[in-house]
């Protein structure tokens, strides 16, 4: 009897350290998997996943703060990308930067300044910037800048013409370090529209974003949902939804689904349509954003208010309250045209949002997500 229970001890002993072992061995082999694991940019980029399980890996391992900056486009002051500046990029990890024709003296100047803005994003360990112009918008500058023709004389020189024009203008936006038009306008109602036909304004906004994303430079169609002059702030559209549908919104409809490879941004502002939400301006809509856009049309790329302090500035809203809100209703990054010392209080009001639950982490985790496939679509 004492010999069986000293074998059964023996044998539970025996059993105990095999599965101990086993188990270091395990939680070792683990441990090395998680350290190859890449948790950067670039590492994540690097590998054979797919473009959405690169943003997956990539909103996984990003800290709160990074996941913040990445909601914010700034506009910077001056030609060179001086000290200050690059502390607020650093500071606020801030994901995209909008240029303007303040900002540009010669191609060899602007060159040196989207490049310093590469730079320091990369010495930051920050995400690739988008670094964005209102192309069609930039005065004559021949000394920087291919002429953008007027939209409504372009237009009418027929599609190859414009088609040219998208070639050579986003050849030239890609040599000078920029990665983001905010155009085209497919509106039929603004003084900067290319048509008042429908089908026509649909073809023309496809046409430019597949010869500007063939050179890695991504577009944003203004603006969501159309019926009016959405470049005059604060206007009201009062008509109804289905006499949207059968308006600019329809373009819209075609480009989401013409154009979806590519990628484009869809931009708001702040306007009002009363038909779909009486109180808010479509930046801060859900109705609108969240409801029409994304759940009915079936939009699910990245959604960018123009400039809020103009927003801000219409509804008598704080600047920072208005990024919260823009966020709540379904955008994704909030554009800071001109005015650099907002950032801290944008940045502070986002990061107290998302503490206090009032943008919720799933709601932040999207918003980066969608813009992370962007980003590595661009960097495979």
């Amino acid at each position: 009897m004492k010999q069986f229970v000293k074998r059964f001890i023996c044998g539970v002993l025996l059993v105990t350290t095999v599965c101990a072992v086993a188990g270091c061995y395990k939680d070792e082999a683990k441990t090395v998997a998680e350290e190859r694991t890449p948790t950067s940019f670039r590492a994540i980029a690097a590998t054979n996943a797919s473009v959405e399980d690169k943003a997956d890996l990539m909103v996984k391992n990003m800290s709160r703060e990074d996941k913040i900056g990445q909601l914010i486009l700034m506009g910077l002051d001056g030609t060179t990308l001086d000290e200050p500046q690059k502390e607020m990029m650093r500071k606020y990890r801030v994901g995209g930067i909008l240029l303007d024709n303040n900002n540009m003296e010669s191609k060899e100047q602007l060159r040196a300044f989207t490049k310093g803005i590469r730079d320091n994003a990369n010495i930051a360990s920050l995400a690739p910037p988008f670094i964005a112009i209102h192309r069609e918008r930039m005065p004559y500058r021949p000394n920087v800048m291919i002429p953008w023709v007027e939209p409504n004389i372009i237009s009418k020189k027929g599609l190859d013409a414009v088609g040219s024009l998208a070639t050579l203008t986003s050849i030239e936006m890609r040599d000078l370090g920029f990665n983001l038009n905010l155009g085209p306008m497919v509106n039929t109602h603004s003084f900067y529209s290319y048509t008042q036909d429908l089908d026509r304004a649909a073809q023309i906004g496809e046409l430019i974003t597949k010869r500007y994303a063939a050179n890695q430079v991504f577009t944003a169609y203004q603006f969501f949902p159309g019926g009016a002059d959405f470049t005059v702030p604060g206007m009201r559209v009062d008509v109804s939804k289905d006499a949207l549908m059968d308006d600019d919104t329809r373009i819209f409809v075609q480009l989401i689904r013409s154009t979806a490879q590519e990628r484009p941004m869809i931009m708001v502002n702040s306007v009002k349509v009363t038909s779909m939400d009486a109180k808010n301006p479509v930046s801060l809509s859900k109705p609108i954003i969240t409801d029409w856009l994304r759940g009915e049309l079936g939009f699910t790329g990245v959604v960018l208010s123009d400039d809020i302090e103009v927003g801000a500035a219409i509804t008598g809203i704080a600047v920072g309250d208005y990024a919260v809100r823009t966020i709540k209703a379904g955008g994704d990054i909030v554009a800071v045209c001109k005015h650099s010392n907002h950032i801290k209080e944008i940045h502070t009001a986002l990061t107290q949002a998302v503490e206090d639950g009032t943008i919720t982490e799933a709601e932040l985790n999207a918003a980066v997500r969608r813009i992370m496939i962007m980003k590595f679509t661009n960097n495979q």
